[in-house]
């Protein structure tokens, strides 16, 4: 009768505590507030006021939580795909296609930057760099899988010189990810705050000295660990690559390459937790939320003296994104401390990474949707002069941009994939959390990580709606 009562108690106060979130959430989104800017139209032009986007997102997902909490009670993801898949010579074939493509694409970034110098609009170095390399590779490995395995060009240059070199597992077990995440960070600061980010010279440099970088290491570590420690590329290609239904495994050998099917999402509960894995992904959520912020109104207001200065974008940059570690670190704590039994905040956010990184695809797909189908199409005009010489090469110099998405249509793309990625995020979490955590605590350990969710889809759409 006790431990009935007892029950019953508990399941009082968990209503409770769960109705009162969701009125403390949908209080907060319902809150007016200054719509902030970010390139698609205004606020004006949307058919209805941002905070009314912001309540239904809310509800989405926690509605989502709700239904989970009470109709998932066994995980299921934790386990992965199954193992295995098909050879596939078309593969082997594919990927070295891919190995040459990858090679020539950074071999015309160097020589484009070298003999150009400037920032001319034609130079193909800009768009492959900025929108091809950093956004349509990882969109298309959302969907394919991480075919970035064949085409970087970084792994196939220190493979075929570091091919005798011994593999340092000891060293990716004591740093992990971590130099990745600061090589990351680098590549997001010259994208965002640097002056020079569009000269195609600057480029060109930067493509030499990461080159020199990720073989030196690759020397040191091997060629496998010297990827898995510097080369921010191949980490970031693999997370968003297990989001995709189909598992690619490179091999050289005839029919050594094999192409799986395993579902939406089951990659990622199966990534290894390196070391300063939670970082990388913070660094994809904060990096693009500086992006956001630094270009609305909102911004210009606060900082109008100083915002274009390089050591105030530096320091923005660092600290919107050390703000959002901050906000995944205290809901890791939360969690470990509502889990009891010896678990600890560092613990938790090494478990949970994963469940971040559908959000921080989200967070990029939204924020660059109209750089990859609009200025993408420069890629047609710089192919004719690909050194900024003045050239017509195959008749597409003069190309102009075709927009032919309306503001309110992207609108409401960018709104269904802020949603999707945070339900996703909200999924893999409870089933994450129902495998580490006792049946009774696990759906309260992720209150504060719920919280956590709500708030970075808000922000999101906000930044997204000036």
């Amino acid at each position: 009768m006790a431990a009935a009562a007892s029950r019953h108690r508990w399941g009082r106060r968990a209503r409770l505590i769960r109705r009162s979130i969701v009125a403390a959430m949908l209080v907060v989104l319902a809150t007016p507030g200054t719509a902030l800017a970010h390139g698609i139209g205004g606020r004006a032009d949307l058919p209805v006021p941002v905070s009314y986007f912001a309540v239904g997102a809310g509800i989405v997902i926690v509605a989502t939580f709700v239904m989970l909490s009470t109709m998932w009670t066994e995980p299921r993801l934790q386990a992965g795909p199954a193992t295995g898949g098909r050879p596939s010579r078309r593969m082997t074939r594919l990927g070295s296609v891919l190995r040459g493509v990858g090679l020539a694409g950074l071999l015309a970034v160097v020589v484009a930057g070298l003999l150009d110098g400037t920032s001319g609009t034609r130079n193909v170095a800009p768009v492959l760099v900025f929108v091809y390399f950093w956004l349509v590779v990882p969109f298309v490995a959302a969907v394919a899988g991480d075919w970035w395995q064949w085409m970087n060009p970084w792994a196939t240059i220190s493979h075929r010189l570091n091919r005798t070199r011994p593999e340092r597992e000891d060293l990716v077990a004591r740093w992990g990810v971590w130099p990745a995440t600061a090589a990351f960070l680098a590549f997001t600061w010259l994208e965002l705050v640097s002056p020079d980010a569009s000269d195609p010279r600057t480029l060109a440099i930067a493509a030499i000295v990461y080159t020199a970088v990720v073989l030196a290491v690759g020397y040191v570590a091997g060629p496998r660990s010297g990827l898995r420690l510097i080369e921010a590329f191949h980490t970031y290609n693999g997370l968003i690559g297990s989001i995709a239904p189909l598992d690619l495994a490179p091999g050289d050998a005839p029919e050594a390459s094999r192409i799986s099917r395993r579902g939406w999402l089951r990659g990622l509960p199966v990534v290894p937790e390196w070391r300063g894995l939670w970082a990388f992904v913070v660094a994809m959520i904060g990096t693009v939320t500086y992006d956001g912020l630094s270009s609305t109104e909102l911004w210009r207001d606060l900082f109008p003296d100083v915002r274009r200065e390089v050591w105030f974008g530096t320091l923005a940059l660092l600290g919107v994104t050390a703000l959002v570690g901050a906000l995944y670190w205290l809901a890791s704590w939360s969690a470990a401390r509502i889990a009891g039994t010896g678990s600890t905040a560092s613990r938790v956010a090494a478990r949970f990474a994963h469940t971040l990184v559908p959000i921080g695809l989200a967070y990029a797909v939204a924020h660059y949707l109209t750089l990859v189908l609009f200025e993408g199409q420069l890629l047609f005009a710089a192919v004719s002069d690909p050194f900024g010489q003045g050239w017509d090469l195959f008749g597409t110099a003069d190309w102009s941009v075709n927009f032919f998405l309306s503001p309110e249509a992207v609108w409401y793309v960018q709104v269904a994939t802020i949603v999707a990625g945070h339900v996703a995020g909200v999924v893999l979490a409870h089933d994450r959390a129902l495998a580490d955590f006792d049946t009774e605590v696990a759906v309260r350990t992720q209150y504060a990580m719920l919280a956590l969710m709500v708030a970075l889809t808000s922000l999101g759409l906000f930044i997204l709606a000036g």
